[in-house]
C-alpha cells in the first residue's frame, strides 16, 4: 500500500485515558490507541510504565473526523 492510500485510510480520533486526551490518527481504533500510547509517552517520560500498563479498554476512543 502506497503512503497516500494510507493517509486516505487515516481517520482523526480523540483518546481519552483518566485525565490525560489526545487527538491521534490511525486507520481504527486499535491504531488511535497504539498512537495515543506513543504521544502519551513523549509527553509523560517519567509515566511510560504505568502507561504502558493501562489496559486498551480504559481508553475511551472518538472518530472526530
Amino acid at each position: 500500500m502506497s503512503a497516500v492510500q494510507d493517509r486516505l485510510l487515516q481517520k482523526k480520533y480523540r483518546v481519552q485515558v483518566g485525565l490525560a486526551e489526545c487527538t491521534v490518527c490511525g486507520a481504527s481504533e486499535d491504531q488511535a490507541i497504539q498512537e495515543a500510547r506513543r504521544q502519551l509517552n513523549q509527553e509523560m517520560p517519567k509515566l511510560s510504565e504505568i502507561i504502558r500498563g493501562i489496559k486498551d479498554k480504559e481508553f475511551r476512543v472518538d472518530r472526530v473526523g
